[in-house]
């Protein structure tokens, strides 16, 4: 099972398309370059994800039955992803991170989110502190318009027995890069400095980070730390 499903096991709530259809909704639904973000729309009442049919008989659908109990308010920002359900897709996989950290994903109607205009990065906008289960990035000026880059991620730290006896694996990122076309992208080279991403290989660790919406997003090559570890997903900015 892949990492992020495991991360997000306790609080992702999952939605299946009809047969046929591709199923699920998962954090690589969310996790692509070419994923959007969308409000949840102004003079609506909270919007609840929709259970799926393998934990609900016959959903998704409207019905009490199907309703999660996690919810979304106006103007809350989500991640967006594939459409799912009937009638064109009634139902969007989406992401959302709250103010304490905790992240949801799940299939909130479509008709109750309103997709937002893709803005574009100031360098400033990727400095701070971003957070996610069990991953943690900080992002700050460095030399010539370049980003300097720092996280610090685990595995098995939400697992109280396995803190006990010392088997949380660990994982680092750091680097210096600049982005180009809204990517921030490099691999960490023996010697401790930043090479190219192009440069690392399979036993590199290599990541690319990019900006939608208050999210930053993650994708690495699972070379940046012990087993298990990853900074794959997305993140919101601390404070």
């Amino acid at each position: 099972m892949p990492l992020r499903r495991v991360l997000f096991a306790l609080e992702a709530i999952l939605c299946l398309a009809p047969v046929a259809a591709r199923a699920g909704c998962v954090w690589s639904d969310l996790v692509k370059e070419d994923a959007r973000v969308a409000a949840v729309r102004p003079g609506v009442s909270r919007v609840n994800f929709v259970q799926d049919g393998t934990l609900v008989r016959g959903c998704p659908n409207e019905g009490a039955a199907c309703r999660a109990r996690a919810y979304l308010t106006p103007g809350d920002v989500v991640l967006t992803g594939p459409s799912h359900g009937a009638s064109g897709g009634a139902y969007t996989c989406a992401g959302f991170v709250g103010a304490r950290g905790a992240a949801t994903i799940g299939c909130p109607p479509a008709a109750a989110l309103l997709p937002l205009p893709e803005a574009e990065q100031a360098p400033a906008d990727w400095n701070g502190q971003w957070r996610a289960p069990e991953q943690d990035i900080v992002i700050s000026p460095g030399s010539k318009g370049a980003l300097v880059v720092k996280g610090d991620a685990t595995w098995g730290m939400g697992d109280p027995e396995r803190v006990r006896r010392g088997g949380v694996n660990i994982g680092e990122v750091a680097g210096e890069a600049r982005p180009v076309n809204g990517v921030l992208a490099f691999s960490m080279g023996e010697d401790g400095r930043t090479q190219a991403y192009e440069a690392g290989d399979e036993f590199t660790c290599r990541i690319r980070l990019w900006r939608r919406g208050p999210y930053l997003l993650a994708r690495d090559n699972n070379g940046c730390g012990g087993h298990n570890v990853t900074f794959s997903g997305f993140y919101r900015r601390k404070g």
